[in-house]
C-alpha cells in the first residue's frame, strides 16, 4: 500500500500458482488497477484503496494470530500488525 500513499508510481501482485497478476498504477482520479486476468480495469479513490488494505491486514492477522499463536513472536508479522494499529501480545 505503500506506492498509494505517494511511494512507487506502480505496484504488482503476483500469483504463485499461475501466471496471472495484478499491476496497480496512480493516475489523476486515484488508483487504476488492472488484473490480467479479467479483460477490464478498476479505479478507486487512493484514500479507499490505502482503508481497505489496512482493515484487511488489521482483520486477517488478527484471525491468523488467534489461530496460531506462535506467529506473534514473528518480527515481520508484528511490524506488519504495527503498520495497521494492531497490537498482538507474544505467544
Amino acid at each position: 500500500m505503500v506506492f498509494a500513499q505517494g511511494g512507487n508510481a506502480l505496484g504488482k501482485i503476483d500469483f504463485t500458482e499461475n501466471d496471472e497478476f495484478i499491476s496497480f498504477e496512480l493516475d489523476r482520479s486515484g488508483l487504476r488497477i488492472v488484473p490480467t486476468y479479467l479483460e477490464s480495469e478498476l479505479h478507486c479513490p487512493v484514500d479507499e484503496f490505502v482503508t481497505a488494505g489496512a482493515n484487511f491486514i488489521h482483520e486477517e492477522l488478527r484471525r491468523v494470530v488467534a489461530e496460531y499463536p506462535s506467529l506473534a513472536r514473528n518480527q515481520h508479522a508484528r511490524a506488519l500488525a504495527l503498520g495497521v494499529g494492531l497490537e498482538i501480545p507474544e505467544a
